[in-house]
């Protein structure tokens, strides 16, 4: 019995490593080395709206990204993507400067999932989560996006905000048809969550894009800490968990 019970715990645990997802198609920078042109290698977008005088700048540390209201109907537009497909996707972002003119309101920005990479005119697509300072009256939204390229279709907003102070994470997690937004203020809790579901995109790469048009303030945010990550399926998440639990088994009776 303890041979086979031996054989059973090696069996499932055979199992749960092969059944484990990818982690090295896992994407992280915090932009420690100075740049965005490796470890990873980003690639940057500025042809959405067709402005220009665009800069990415991680000198600093962080990722900082401009650009000026001067393309199609006064709008500007800055993005940037790593170029590594994802299908199911958990993003994440610190937003830690930040624009939010008390008149005009700031540029929105967000991060995105499942684009497709695009830079020419009127063509990106994917999804995004994202905050409007604009929005509602001048209070500020969180809204989940199907990006269609310089239209962005609204999936669920939440009235929200932010305080140009504080640093926030944003979040966005797409599985399968299901989509999960949600922002937590850096040593805090929670701020916003939103949910919607959508089949239009099936993968894509995941990145970080802000846009603007008169009057509001030309395009001026601040990100750190970036990260993509493969979403567990469900079924290998019960097996990592079975797995747990006969070696537990096993070590109290040994």
């Amino acid at each position: 019995m303890r041979n086979i019970s031996m054989f059973v715990i090696s069996l499932v645990l055979a199992l749960v490593l092969i059944a484990w997802p990818n982690t090295a198609g896992a994407v992280t920078d915090n932009f420690s080395d100075l740049n965005d042109s490796a470890n990873p290698a980003w690639t940057r977008l500025n042809g959405l709206v067709a402005s220009t005088g665009q800069t990415w700048d991680a000198s600093t540390g962080q990722y900082r990204m401009t650009a000026q209201n001067n393309g199609f109907s006064n709008l500007g537009f800055v993005g940037s993507y790593v170029p590594q497909s994802f299908t199911d996707v958990v993003v994440e972002a610190d937003i830690v400067s930040f624009i939010d003119d008390a008149v005009a309101q700031g540029a929105p920005f967000g991060v995105g999932a499942r684009l497709d990479g695009n830079n020419g005119f009127n063509l990106l697509k994917g999804y995004a989560y994202a905050y409007e300072p604009h929005a509602a009256g001048g209070l500020g939204e969180m809204v989940l996006y199907r990006i269609n390229g310089a239209s962005l279709v609204d999936l669920g907003a939440q009235q929200v905000t932010l305080d140009t102070n504080k640093d926030y994470r944003f979040r966005l997690t797409v599985q399968g048809t299901q989509l999960h937004g949600q922002l937590f203020e850096i040593g805090g809790g929670m701020v916003a969550e939103r949910f919607a579901t959508d089949a239009t995109h099936a993968s894509g790469f995941t990145g970080l894009f802000a846009y603007s048009q008169n009057p509001i303030p030309p395009v001026d945010v601040t990100w750190d800490n970036f990260s993509a990550q493969v979403v567990p399926e469900p079924a290998t998440c019960l097996l990592v968990a079975f797995g747990a639990a006969l070696v537990a088994l096993r070590r109290r009776r040994g």
